[in-house]
């Protein structure tokens, strides 16, 4: 048996997603709207159409051909999207002589995914796995346990990328196939985290308790650095008391905010969140964390 899904793309040869060379599947849809995320196309679960403007010369072909007639193409005021209607036909990619056209997302069975998988498997031999990100894996419960079910039985090291936003019914049961588990933690008030990602973290927060009772996961904590947003001590000091209280955390890595996902809320049509914020240095992000660098036993590390 094999179920359907919606993958926003797979890459190839990743060092930064698990141990190992990883192949690294990634879906679509997410709960959260964080808004320094870099990947503003794996939200929607939808199909979605970006434009590379700098391309585009305003031929009007794709709108032409769009069967929804979501494309408008105005010599005067240019191109424009309506980012829900998308039926992923890729009519309009098809079309543009200019390479002009993404369509974001493909339906695949888990067996098609699997099979993809299998070509890296020269890798795997050399401690190398799986790794289901997104968006959001956890969106796609049944998509996402039977590609690790099916990684499992052919011996491959499985892992996710999560912000285990969601019913512990849907998490329970992948977790006799992960070994480990990534799962961010982004800001710990509860009012600030629903603020900047659109929902409260305390499900979340339990979500990780539950997972580090049962004691077969291993997990590593990741955090986003966003200056300004999440890069007060008082957050890290919260955050350093959290993980306390907890049994099998094998590290907690720190992400600093860049900005390599600015083309694609321009593909999108969307307005680019943060515009004065810049990359923080390495110093300064070491300044701040310095609750989590006094943890016993936790392998704390900047990426």
């Amino acid at each position: 048996m094999s179920i359907m899904g919606r993958v926003l793309r797979i890459e190839r040869s990743s060092n930064k997603d698990g141990s190992g060379i990883r192949t690294v599947v990634f879906l679509k849809g997410c709960p959260l709207r964080c808004q320094w995320c870099s990947t503003p196309e794996s939200q929607s679960l939808q199909y979605e159409i970006g434009i590379l403007r700098s391309r585009c010369i305003l031929c009007g072909k794709c709108a032409e051909l769009c069967p929804e007639k979501i494309i408008r193409c105005d010599t005067g005021k240019g191109i424009s999207v309506n980012r829900i209607g998308c039926n992923g036909c890729g009519k309009c990619r098809d079309v543009c002589g200019q390479n002009a056209v993404k369509i974001y997302g493909q339906d695949m069975s888990s067996d098609e995914v699997i099979e993809e998988i299998t070509k890296d498997d020269i890798f795997f031999l050399y401690g190398g796995g799986v790794t289901i990100s997104g968006g959001e894996p956890l969106c796609q419960p049944e998509f996402t346990t039977d590609i690790l079910r099916k990684s499992f039985e052919l011996g491959i090291d499985r892992t996710i990328e999560t912000s285990c936003y969601a019913a512990w019914e849907l998490i329970m049961p992948m977790l006799v196939y992960l070994p480990t588990m990534f799962i961010d933690v982004k800001i710990m008030d509860p009012e600030m985290h629903r603020r900047y990602t659109g929902v409260d973290n305390s499900l979340i927060l339990e979500n990780i308790k539950k997972i580090d009772r049962l004691g077969k996961t291993k997990i590593t904590i990741r955090v986003p650095f966003v200056p300004s947003v999440n890069d007060s001590i008082s957050n890290f000091e919260q955050m350093a008391k959290f993980v306390t209280g907890l049994k099998n955390i094998s590290a907690i890595e720190i992400l600093p905010y860049h900005r390599l996902g600015v083309e694609t809320y321009k593909n999108l049509g969307i307005e680019v969140p943060f515009p004065d914020i810049l990359p923080p240095s390495k110093r300064d992000i070491s300044v701040k964390i310095q609750p989590l660098n006094d943890l016993k036993d936790i392998t704390v590390r900047i990426s």
